[in-house]
């Protein structure tokens, strides 16, 4: 981007921000809404959201010729639940979404054409585990030959359950309203022989979900699970969903498109409310302005979406959908980093891979740079279930100790931490969003179906990969696609 555009968008930025700081957390935007506020700009299409999906939905209108449009963001930079933090040495490390794999062909072409590369996660070496309180290493946890064929049968089951629903359409699978009643946890115990069984799916549901089997409705893991090409994809590293990281890192995709986007993008602009009223205008109030447009994309999480009054009220499914999906039990994430001189644990001959059922520490990877100039683990932890690790000061130490535990003593010389606590921001409730029995069947054909000129992104609303980078790639373009033909209709 030219000096000219930055220092535009850095003005109003800097107007945007200030705005939408003083108005504190997303939970008081909404009686600051001034309805006397002029319109300072109509167009075709506003974006609300300025994530991976809504970036995606601005770069398919321009390439279909839609050239009238904005995005919105709420916070003071582009690239939603995908989060970038310095290390040092030029490098950084992903605090938010990072991977990418075989089959995300959304992402894959994104990448390409915006010149950004992929290489392979480091998966070298054996995995810990921590499973019943057993610490293993190897290709798979220490368990006897019945507990690992009794897994193998219950996996293989839930596979072939999955694939026997409509792709992006679990609603419409044959005794949905049942499934959808049903947890994981109580299809697991109608079908497991042993307890080493739900507790690795436990291990799994906290690594992907972060939730329990118990909480998660069975419908929903059959959907994510059918959305990825089944669950292998899912669970393996190499050859599945967390094979490749992006050079980088993954904020990377959003800032480059924002880039191509340029003016479009507007910083500091939380959608306090949307309005549906007049004949030919919709009308979205911003704490900075308020803008009239043909059309709105709402590239946002269902629950994210709560904090926006819709005038009038969204149709009741969509409603329910949403504020159903903002009171899950979800365990509030943690995303930390430990940095160290180098990747000791890969002499060894550990991979860095950490995964556990109950311990305090739900995953643990290898998030070194390419070039293993220094190491880097990475870690997943929910204060919820860790309550010793509340305390921002003393989780630094509390992690070194508890990675010492799986990759022994040298775990405890980390040279620096950072880390994203996402139950603190202000505009995201997180990366990952499992749900509970009853939601989707409920209203889960509103996840994309329009509500009116209201127009639905965001990754949870993908057919495909839905979770994923990819999910809210494939959301956006599809969104805009159903844009483009409603503004020629």
């Amino acid at each position: 981007m030219n000096d000219r555009v930055s220092r535009r968008r850095f003005v109003r930025l800097s107007g945007g921000a200030a705005a939408a700081a003083s108005l504190g957390a997303p939970g008081l935007v909404r009686a600051a809404v001034d309805d006397t506020r002029l319109v300072a700009r109509h167009v075709n299409v506003l974006i609300v959201g300025a994530g991976l999906s809504g970036l995606m939905a601005g770069r398919e209108l321009q390439r279909r010729g839609v050239d009238s449009f904005l995005v919105l963001e709420a916070s003071n930079r582009v690239g939603g639940r995908t989060l970038n933090m310095p290390i040092g040495g030029g490098h950084v490390v992903e605090v938010g979404g990072e991977w990418i794999g075989p089959g995300q062909d959304s992402i894959a072409t994104l990448i390409d054409e915006l010149g950004i590369g992929a290489f392979d996660a480091y998966y070298g070496g054996d995995t810990t585990y921590d499973i019943e309180g057993v610490i293993s290493r190897g290709l798979l946890p220490d368990a006897s030959f019945s507990e690992l064929a009794d897994f193998t049968k219950v996996a293989w089951q839930l596979d072939r359950l999955c694939k026997k629903m409509p792709v992006g359409e679990p609603w419409r699978m044959a005794g949905a309203a049942e499934l959808d009643r049903m947890t994981l946890g109580d299809w697991l115990r109608q079908h497991a022989s042993t307890s080493f069984t739900p507790s690795v799916f436990r291990l799994i549901t906290r690594a992907v979900w972060s939730g329990y089997p118990e909480r998660i409705s069975l419908l929903w893991v059959l959907h994510y699970l059918r959305a990825a090409g089944g669950l292998l994809p899912v669970i393996l590293n190499e050859g599945g969903a967390q094979e490749q990281r992006i050079v980088g890192g993954s904020q990377v995709i959003s800032e480059r498109m924002a880039t191509d986007l340029g003016d479009r993008v507007l910083l500091g602009r939380p959608a306090l409310r949307i309005e549906d009223h007049a004949p030919d205008r919709m009308r979205v109030v911003t704490p900075v302005e308020t803008f009239t447009a043909d059309r709105v994309i709402v590239a946002m999480a269902p629950s994210d979406t709560v904090r926006i009054d819709f005038a009038p009220a969204l149709p009741k499914p969509r409603a329910e959908l949403a504020s159903g999906w903002a009171r899950l039990p979800r365990l509030p994430l943690v995303k930390a980093a430990l940095l160290y001189k180098t990747p000791f644990w890969r002499a060894d001959g550990l991979n860095g891979a950490m995964q556990s059922d109950r311990g305090a520490v739900q995953l643990v990877f290898d998030n070194s740079p390419d070039d293993a100039s220094m190491g880097v683990l990475s870690c997943f932890l929910s204060v919820v279930e860790s309550p010793q690790f509340a305390d921002r000061t003393t989780r630094e130490e509390g992690l070194r100790e508890e990675l010492a535990r799986y990759f022994g003593p040298k775990a405890l010389d980390a040279t620096g931490y950072v880390e994203k606590d996402w139950s603190t921001d202000p505009w995201s409730t997180g990366c990952i969003t499992p749900l509970t029995p009853g939601i989707l069947t409920a209203g889960g054909e509103h996840l994309r179906k329009p509500s009116g000129r209201i127009f639905w992104a965001g990754t949870e609303s993908a057919k495909r990969w839905c979770g994923y980078m990819d999910g809210a790639i494939s959301a956006g373009a599809r969104a805009a696609n159903e844009v483009h033909a409603s503004l020629k209709a």
